[in-house]
């Protein structure tokens, strides 16, 4: 067991601890350029599309701005803990150094922004998610989506898919005719999208064809129109 150092014995228990802690972090710090030089390498070789940027994951609907969360947020956990799709995840250094623990969207398997939800903003208990109605929170935009079309298995291996245009609820992914062999390819709209992720949540591409890059000011999308609007289940891949 390390002993404690000369230093150390003239400090408080809690100053002890609170120096461990910033020396962890400086560390942590130095080794993040190392880190990204070697990732931005592997991405140049494979040509992978890199989901892991922290400017890219979305914040909870209500934050408003990165800003302005990691000013608000005090990492109490208890958005994530009662999010029932289980998409907001604490953060490392997802959100900057000073961001760590505050919660963010990582999208997953049947993991994304559900439509009909506001728990996060309901249980926040000091405003850093600003109060949405359910009809606000449905035209607040997270994130804006993105369409990779030489990863869609429709393009590249010519089947049939649809998955995401089938979950997204306000329908910002849509099909359209592609090829001459009766199949369609998705389609966006990016004005009416609101970057829940339903579509990214349900590709079967592992790095996924369609992704959601998250917004550091959130904005108003427009109203898609009532007929194109439906719930979302995520039930089965669409193929």
């Amino acid at each position: 067991m390390k002993k404690n150092t000369s230093e150390d014995n003239k400090l408080s228990p809690a100053q002890v601890s609170r120096r461990r802690f910033v020396k962890g972090v400086l560390l942590t710090a130095a080794m993040i350029p190392a880190a990204k030089a070697f990732s931005d390498t592997l991405l140049e070789n494979t040509g992978a599309v890199e989901l892991t940027d922290p400017t890219r994951h979305p914040l909870p609907p209500g934050a408003v701005s990165l800003e302005r969360f990691k000013d608000k947020c005090t990492a109490c956990q208890l958005c994530i803990s009662k999010c029932p799709t289980q998409v907001l995840q604490p953060a490392f250094l997802d959100n900057g150094l000073t961001g760590i623990m505050q919660p963010y969207l990582k999208f997953r398997t049947e993991s994304f922004c559900n439509y009909e939800c506001t728990v996060c903003i309901d249980v926040c208990p000091n405003h850093a998610l600003v109060p949405l109605t359910l009809e606000e929170k449905k035209l607040t935009r997270i994130g804006a989506v993105h369409f990779v079309i030489d990863k869609c298995i429709v393009h590249s291996e010519h089947q049939d898919c649809g998955a995401c245009a089938e979950h997204c609820p306000t329908q910002a992914v849509h099909m359209v005719p592609f090829g001459n062999e009766g199949l369609t390819i998705p389609s966006i709209r990016p004005e009416i999208c609101i970057g829940c992720g339903a579509c990214a949540s349900i590709c079967p591409v592992v790095t996924p064809a369609i992704f959601v890059e998250g917004l550091k000011v959130q904005e108003t999308a427009e109203a898609p129109s009532v007929d194109t609007v439906h719930d979302v289940e995520v039930t089965d891949f669409g193929f």
